[in-house]
């Protein structure tokens, strides 16, 4: 081949599209040749263009209104939840969460609707939602269990911000600071902020002590056996008495009863009903009672057993006559 054809030749396309260009030039040629033999067809379409025209301009309006009222419908309806979510005192996270759930749904609807009226087939966009939501479920799960926990925490308000809380299966206790969709945060007892998950939180067993402010004390003393037992529980019981925070409308008085005979004294338990606003000044009144008892028990002279060991030294001459 000449070298002055060489580019020619390179610019050529490649055989199977060069077919295709040849096909498709000839079906444009029959194209034309159809509306030269037939010139009714395109004086037809002609004819009903202004009324499709107007047909969809009337479509499109009436998307535009229906839009419209459907949006005012769903701010109405979102209005009314947030008042009857409010009347029935559920918190503020949960109101905001629902309230979403509800705007999108909603709104989700609507513009299906809105498809179909335009002659868009509703079940292929239900279709590629459905392979949507289950991608993004697979790939989100924790984050959904989460999500699902958090739910659960909001609407059912095992606790709330403010109450101090115990984790029975990992043992955390403080006081939970916020309550959110997918994380509850608590500042520990040693002032550390702490994140658990909601998943977490929603399965376990959880121990809520700001829930009522009446508290039983349970609190075991244990005194020699040579101490009168009667002079003891009534040391307990005076000083129970003497405390401020004794609950007045108790269920039984305070009263203490012989536990049990130990190996090192015997064991009294104190139990007594308390009224305290938070844990801790709960925990403050047992330790106070502690440290009452105590110096009570010493000015009485009655004693508490602690562990000692007895040792006897004998002569060396009385452990010769236990040898021979």
């Amino acid at each position: 081949m000449p070298a002055s054809n060489l580019p020619l030749a390179a610019a050529l396309p490649a055989g199977s599209e060069l077919e295709d260009m040849q096909e498709t030039i000839r079906q444009m040629q029959d194209s034309i040749q159809d509306l030269q033999k037939n010139p009714s067809v395109l004086t037809t379409y002609l004819e009903e263009l202004p009324a499709k025209a107007l047909s969809l301009g009337i479509r499109v309006l009436l998307v535009v209104v229906i839009f419209f009222v459907g949006s005012r419908l769903i701010r109405l309806l979102r209005t009314l939840l947030q008042k009857g979510l409010e009347k029935s005192g559920v918190g503020k996270d949960a109101i905001r969460f629902l309230d979403l759930v509800l705007k999108w749904t909603l709104y989700i609807l609507l513009i299906l609707g809105l498809a179909v009226n335009l002659g868009i087939d509703a079940s292929s966009i239900v279709a590629i939602i459905g392979s949507l939501g289950i991608t993004i479920g697979l790939a989100l799960q924790g984050s959904l269990s989460n999500f699902a926990g958090g739910v659960l925490l909001l609407i059912m308000k095992p606790f709330v911000a403010g109450d101090y809380i115990k984790d029975m299966t990992t043992g955390m206790t403080g006081t939970v600071e916020e309550v959110s969709i997918f994380y509850t945060k608590v500042l520990t007892d040693n002032r550390f902020e702490l994140m658990i998950p909601n998943g977490n939180l929603s399965n376990n067993s959880i121990i809520n002590y700001s829930r009522t402010s009446l508290r039983q004390i349970i609190q075991d003393f244990q005194i020699s056996y040579s101490s009168d037992i009667d002079k003891a529980k009534r040391i307990l019981l005076d000083l129970m008495h003497a405390e401020e925070t004794l609950a007045s409308a108790a269920p039984r008085d305070p009263e203490v009863i012989v536990k049990s005979l130990d190996e090192n004294g015997v064991t009294l338990v104190l139990r007594a009903f308390i009224s305290t606003p938070t844990y801790l000044e709960y925990n403050k009144v047992i330790w106070g009672l502690i440290e009452k008892a105590k110096k009570a028990f010493d000015e009485a002279g009655i004693e508490i057993p602690f562990r000692q060991v007895d040792i006897n030294v004998k002569k060396l001459s009385d452990l010769d006559e236990i040898k021979g």
